[in-house]
Order: C-alpha cells, then sequence, then structure tokens
C-alpha cells in the first residue's frame, strides 16, 4: 500500500498566484499541471499520468504539450530506465468506484488500471 497523502486536500493559493501574477495566454504563455509521476526506482520504470473526471477532456494545447513531453522524454531517457510512456486516465464521475474508467481511450476495470500503473 502506498502511504496516504500528505495534504489530504488540494491548495490552490499558487494557483491563483500564477493567474494574478503571470501572462496570460494571449500571450502565447500556457500553464499546465501535471498530475502523477509514478516511478519504481528499483525496476526503474517510469510513466507520467494525467487525469480527467466526470468525463473531462485533455484540451487541445493540452495534448500538444504532453505528446511534446512524451517524446521529449523518449528521446533523452537515460538508458538504464524504461519510460512507460504518458497516459491519460479519465473517470466518468470521480473515480473506478463512482463509475466508468478508461486508460488512454480505452475502456478499463479497476483491476487493469491498478495492475498496468504498479509497475
Amino acid at each position: 500500500m502506498t502511504r496516504k497523502e500528505i495534504t489530504g486536500s488540494r491548495d490552490l493559493t499558487f494557483s491563483g498566484w500564477i493567474r494574478t501574477n503571470l501572462p496570460d495566454s494571449s500571450t502565447g504563455f500556457l500553464v499546465s499541471d501535471l498530475d502523477f509521476i509514478i516511478f519504481n526506482w528499483k525496476t526503474k520504470k517510469i510513466i507520467l499520468l494525467e487525469v480527467k473526471t466526470r468525463n473531462a477532456v485533455v484540451r487541445p494545447w493540452q495534448k500538444i504539450l504532453f505528446e511534446n513531453l512524451d517524446r521529449w522524454i523518449k528521446n533523452g531517457i537515460e538508458k538504464e530506465w524504461i519510460y512507460m510512456g504518458f497516459h491519460i486516465v479519465q473517470f466518468e464521475n470521480n473515480s473506478s468506484e463512482d463509475g466508468k474508467c478508461w486508460l488512454d481511450g480505452k475502456e478499463t476495470d479497476p483491476f487493469e488500471l491498478k495492475e498496468f500503473l504498479s509497475l
């Protein structure tokens, strides 16, 4: 079992600061968060993971950003590491416990998702 999340809830103070203090999108400046970086230091495997809830989808500009990150990492990761790619998990509601779940656009169940993300 993984350790319980330390914060318990997300503080959006810094997100608000970014929106108030940094350039807006009309300047070409865009900001995105990445939900999870999952890695196993023993097997040297790593996955980048974006999670969308309530049937949300990745925005077009975000999709381009994530595709670029994926390509950049594939081209430059150290040889002893295995990059398992950039993946998107989408939930019909908030989790696989209250609705359907998709991994990279393919419907999956909680057991398959657990297996895939366990590295």
